[in-house]
């Protein structure tokens, strides 16, 4: 199903084989998975004055866990892990270790947070676009890529707060605008004198097939037109086919780029950032 808006062609695009899943409520430790296994772990224990060196360590009681469960539920082969906190001081080692009483390899992106948006760039490629863009927006930052360079752009919370999912939204709804000025500014100050042909933009939230945005906590679920509202926010001046996803089955994505998962048939993608989100991965 696609849609034309601002000269764009918009398209929920789901990649052959991937399928989202919802991990971030996983009862784990008496608690929600993101609660442990998340940012706000992570500043909370910064505050707490953890070293840098240890933080990792806190989270992988929580991510044990969760993968003792989720590799059993799912009968996965591998497991493949993204995001920016599989960037933290130590993390590959110690995941290795806690993991070795599982029964698949668990892999650690060789480059954690930026490999899903560069997939997103090799989604585009079937297409020979001149200046392909790609985003990965997630709760708390967007990463942009072109073939060129890649760049983050940060959530602004002081001007953007954070919606949890079940937490009242404004009753004007100015989020909405608010949110779409972030993702449309990045895209835009990302393109700068070179506007893009074609675009792969993942969001965090849940979307059907008429592109219907889910819960996050930019609070936007429901509202119908948010990337044609983005597009024309952009003010883009080209226009092209702008691929649309989740960001965990992008990341579902980026694992069937890695070689060491060749030979994998299931494979479990979680993607460590704000909160946890999933997908499967399966081979034909």
């Amino acid at each position: 199903m696609s849609t034309v808006a601002h000269g764009w062609t918009l398209r929920r695009h789901v990649p052959p084989g991937v399928t989202n899943l919802e991990v971030w409520n996983l009862p784990v430790l008496g608690h929600e998975l993101w609660e442990l296994l998340g940012s706000a772990r992570v500043d909370e224990a910064r505050r707490d004055g953890v070293p840098e060196s240890m933080l990792a360590f806190h989270l992988l009681p929580a991510l044990a866990g969760a993968l003792g469960e989720l590799t059993s539920r799912h009968d996965v082969d591998a497991v493949w892990l993204s995001g920016g906190l599989a960037c933290l001081e130590g993390f590959a080692p110690l995941v290795e270790e806690v993991t070795a009483a599982l029964p698949c390899p668990v892999y650690v992106a060789d480059d954690p947070r930026f490999a899903p948006v560069r997939a997103g760039l090799r989604i585009l490629a079937p297409m020979r676009p001149n200046r392909p863009v790609a985003l990965d927006m997630g709760q708390t930052s967007i990463k942009c890529a072109s073939p060129q360079a890649v760049h983050v752009f940060e959530r602004d919370t002081a001007t953007l707060p954070l919606l949890f999912i079940g937490m009242p939204r404004p009753a004007d709804k100015h989020h909405i605008p608010a949110a779409v000025r972030f993702v449309a500014g990045a895209l835009r100050d990302f393109a700068g004198q070179q506007p893009p042909d074609a675009l792969c933009l993942a969001l965090p939230c849940p979307l059907d097939a008429a592109l219907l945005p889910g819960g996050c906590t930019y609070g936007w679920e429901g509202h119908a037109p948010l990337v044609a509202d983005i597009l024309r926010e952009s003010a883009l001046p080209t226009g092209g086919t702008v691929l649309v996803l989740n960001d965990a089955e992008l990341a579902a994505e980026a694992a069937r780029g890695d070689a060491r998962l060749a030979d994998s048939r299931r494979v479990l993608c979680l993607t460590l950032g704000f909160g946890p989100g999933g997908a499967l991965l399966e081979r034909a």
